[in-house]
């Protein structure tokens, strides 16, 4: 079996998802290698639609089935895709038109579509850099880096046709992505569904389809511990993953304990976007000594750190050929050459173990989205001519106003969603004055050590 559709109840055999995807491969071939939006969604219309997509030798870009109209009209400003394909109906674009349907899939195309920079024929997918955004950049995969990455994932993890993982992770997120790619190198069987920890639905489906995998980001286990996971009966399941940002020490004890009680294997991780997905993983049976580590390189890669400045290297067949910023970007190639600075700062130990100390960049990983404090700082600025400084880590967010009355109106709520975050991820606060350095930028340092 390759995939069950948690919603619709549809069960596909690798025999019936080729079929299909041949048939969806089909109508969106064209003359010139084509770019496909593909508003993705954990179901089987959405898997094959990605899948046809590959194989009709397009570029798919995956996009927040979410994301909100005004920024969907950015992106597609950006990249002129020659489909877009949803589950709803997606907006409309000035200059695209209705093209019909794939069973539940509905389409637009571009209408009248210039001649465009040709794309170049390695390229596969584009992801988003920054979860919900709608920041233009993505990052350009091709065959080569999904293939790699998935036959690693599949190797560490040890997958089998018998392995029946359930979705916990969107579509178009690296992590959930890589979930999908792996299982299916191993002839899996993919439990497919949008449903979270935190809904009866997806406990349903996990023990009516004997689910034996489980993928979570941080938050995804602060959710499980809240939910008593220790205390529930779930005699199939054999695995835990864990990626998308750092796991506190607390929860990967508790987790790492719970796991060798129930002779479960419990995988922590560390990847990006920019690797496809997967850069390191702990071996289970090294956890309990290894706890903060991010482990060893997945197969076919390697980790060193920069001699100067400690930036954590890696170096494989899964590294980007590089970011786009619009459909012009797509004509290029390999500009790493399979070599990735991680922006993370970083130390090794005498076993080889790395282990993350910091970042070079403004970033920080919250619900596994990564979100870029300089881009959220510009956004917020928008709203007034207050001075806007925001810090955090991968807990939670800070927002500073420099002022003496309160944020402007309105700002709590753009936060929340336009990044999608709960209440409980970020604070907006005032302060008098922001610190600055003798250039006039903003002193994030001495801003963060008054803020403890």
């Amino acid at each position: 079996m390759a995939a069950i559709d948690g919603a619709t109840g549809e069960r596909l055999n690798y025999a019936d998802l080729r079929a299909r995807v041949d048939r969806f491969a089909d109508r969106l071939r064209q003359r010139t290698k084509p770019l496909i939006f593909l508003l993705a969604r954990n179901t089987a219309e959405g898997l094959a639609a990605y899948l046809s997509v590959l194989n009709a030798g397009g570029v798919v870009a995956l996009i927040d089935a979410d994301l909100a109209p005004s920024l969907l009209d950015r992106l597609v400003a950006a990249y002129q895709p020659d489909w877009i394909a949803g589950h709803a109906q997606p907006p409309s674009p000035d200059g695209y038109g209705e093209a019909g349907a794939l069973d539940s899939l509905s389409l637009l195309r571009r209408r009248h579509a210039p001649e465009a920079a040709p794309i170049h024929p390695d390229l596969a997918v584009l992801l988003a850099t920054s979860g919900s955004t709608g920041d233009p950049k993505f990052v350009r995969l091709s065959h080569r880096n999904l293939q790699a990455n998935a036959e690693a994932i599949a190797q560490y993890l040890a997958l089998t046709p018998d392995d029946r993982p359930i979705t916990t992770l969107p579509f178009a997120y690296s992590y959930g992505l890589s979930v999908i790619n792996s299982h299916l190198e191993a002839g899996a069987t993919l439990l497919l569904t949008d449903n979270g920890v935190m809904q009866r639905s997806f406990w349903d489906l996990l023990a009516a389809e004997h689910a034996t995998s489980l993928a979570g980001v941080p938050y995804t286990y602060q959710m499980l511990q809240r939910l008593r996971f220790d205390e529930r009966d779930l005699p199939c399941l054999r695995t835990l993953t864990q990626a998308g940002g750092a796991l506190d020490v607390t929860l990967t004890k508790t987790f790492a304990d719970m796991a060798a009680a129930r002779n479960w294997r419990f995988y922590v991780m560390y990847g990006q976007t920019e690797a496809t997905a997967r850069i390191a993983y702990v071996p289970p049976d090294r956890l309990a000594a290894k706890i903060g580590s991010i482990g060893i390189a997945i197969p076919g890669g390697t980790l060193s750190l920069d001699p100067e400045s400690q930036e954590l290297i890696y170096e494989g067949r899964n590294v980007m050929l590089g970011y786009a910023e619009g459909r012009a970007d797509l004509a290029r190639g390999d500009e790493l050459g399979g070599r990735l600075r991680t922006g993370d700062l970083a130390a090794v130990d005498g076993d080889g173990f790395f282990r993350i100390t910091g970042r070079l960049k403004r970033f920080v990983k919250l619900f596994g989205l990564r979100i870029n404090l300089d881009q959220l700082e510009r956004d917020l600025a928008e709203m007034g001519d207050r001075p806007v400084a925001c810090i955090g880590d991968d807990s939670r967010i800070r927002v500073l106003v420099e002022g003496t009355s309160g944020p402007p109106s309105g700002m709590d709520r753009l936060v929340a969603s336009r990044y999608r975050l709960h209440a409980s991820a970020f604070a907006i606060d005032t302060v008098a004055s922001l610190p600055r350095l003798s250039s006039g930028k903003v002193d994030y340092l001495a801003l963060g050590a008054r803020m403890r």
